[in-house]
């Protein structure tokens, strides 16, 4: 018989928990980017310097989503104090 609850596998959830999480989606887009850009031969003369800032922006964005989730679990009180 079926449970009501209908929880997900123990397999299945955290994968869908992880394709649901933004830090996830930031370091997908910015891996997509990354190799766009690497296997574009028109931007070969530029390659170094846009893999090195669209890296940083995506480290800096999942940065910031760590530092927000981190800030509403402690109900919005800044640590270290």
């Amino acid at each position: 018989m079926l449970k009501e609850n209908n929880q997900l596998m123990p397999i299945v959830g955290p994968i869908l928990n992880l394709l649901r999480s933004r830090k996830f989606m930031v370091a997908l887009m910015t891996l997509i980017v990354d190799v766009v850009i690497a296997y574009v031969p028109a931007l070969a003369e530029v390659q170094e310097p846009l893999l090195a800032v669209f890296t940083a922006i995506g480290v800096a964005l999942v940065a910031a989503i760590a530092y927000e989730d981190a800030a509403g679990a402690n109900g919005g009180k800044e640590t270290g104090q």
